[in-house]
């Protein structure tokens, strides 16, 4: 049975998260780079870790000790939560004579300390390889956005918060963009009324073959959602609505596509979005709820291979979405086989 939001929210949101490009100067403003004492402590941490015996996706933060650290993830924690919804962290240790386990160690207890991570496909993996697969990019029905080197509209992922470090640059492009769901609820609400009641009902995407038996292969998701007083967004790829109404036949009406134009026009205004590129050694946290996101296209050399490593969070803090919004939020099922 499909659920949507029980009250659409008709007033404009106020606070840091609904922001505009002009309220930034610079990156200066959402980066916090790890001092030589941060580093100290994460490689520490590792070595308690590696004592427990524990395979790296069953640590727990008590597992991978922070001292000082912790004060500044708090504030991280904060920031994507009650702030304008993204940080970046700059020097984490991915020098060459770091073995990847330990990247990967290092990586996963550091987020252990800003939620508890999920599933991000049917295999059940909890730390997924962003690269290009090779694999004939989202016209393969199989397909995910990260496994592409297409480029990616604006939406979020399926978790409360996505993390992205990167071990390498693209040999050109893949810039990613920021822009405030909530800065895009206040436009919608302010000229596109008429409109409002398409998110709140949501639309229907294909699962790309990572249904379990018992599932259908298509799922409803609404984009808006208010509760707990709280609005909350999420926008999955439009490609997946294109390829449910081709392989299932899922009907997209005209305003239906008027609704999905209008909210991707509003996106894609420079006014409204923050462009980056995310460094070798950067953590870019997002805070699905209140940021959509996207990606440019790239292009890898024989020297140069874009990768960077994802992470699925939820708060320990964070309220249980409503029925029929934030599908997969707490991790994806295991896939048919």
């Amino acid at each position: 049975m499909f659920a949507v939001s029980d009250l659409m929210h008709t007033k404009p949101i106020i606070g840091p998260a609904a922001w505009v490009r002009a309220d930034f100067t610079g990156p200066d403003q959402w980066t916090v780079a790890f001092s030589a004492d941060d580093i100290a402590e994460l490689f520490a941490a590792l070595e308690h870790a590696r004592a427990t015996g524990k395979a790296f996706r069953d640590l727990t933060r008590d597992d991978f000790p922070l001292d000082g650290l912790v004060a500044k993830l708090r504030e991280v924690s904060r920031e994507l939560d009650e702030g304008r919804g993204f940080v970046v962290l700059s020097g984490f240790p991915i020098d060459s004579d770091i073995p990847g386990i330990d990247v990967e160690t290092m990586y996963w207890g550091l987020c252990a300390h800003l939620g508890t991570a999920v599933t991000q496909n049917g295999l059940g993996e909890v730390i997924v390889r962003v690269a290009d697969y090779g694999n004939g990019g989202l016209a393969n029905s199989a397909s995910r956005g990260y496994q592409t080197n297409e480029s990616l509209p604006f939406h979020t992922d399926s978790s409360d918060i996505v993390g992205l470090l990167c071990l390498n640059s693209a040999g050109a492009g893949g810039q990613s963009s920021l822009t405030s769901s909530m800065t895009i609820h206040n436009e919608l609400v302010r000229d596109h009324r008429e409109l409002l009641g398409v998110y709140y009902t949501g639309f229907y995407y294909d699962r790309r073959d990572e249904q379990s038996r018992d599932e259908l292969p298509y799922y409803r998701n609404s984009v808006f959602a208010w509760h707990h007083d709280r609005l909350t967004c999420r926008y999955y790829l439009r490609q997946f609505i294109e390829s449910a109404r081709e392989r299932f036949g899922i009907h997209v009406s005209e305003v239906e596509r008027l609704a999905l134009d209008t909210f991707d026009m509003i996106a894609n205004r420079r006014e409204n979005k923050v462009d980056m590129h995310i460094h070798p050694g950067e953590i870019q946290l997002v805070n699905n709820n209140v940021i959509v996101h996207a990606r440019a296209a790239y292009t890898d050399t024989d020297r140069v291979s874009r990768e960077l490593l994802r992470i699925w969070l939820n708060p320990s803090d964070s309220p249980a979405p409503p029925a029929g919004h934030a599908a997969f939020r707490d991790g994806m099922p295991p896939a048919m086989r």
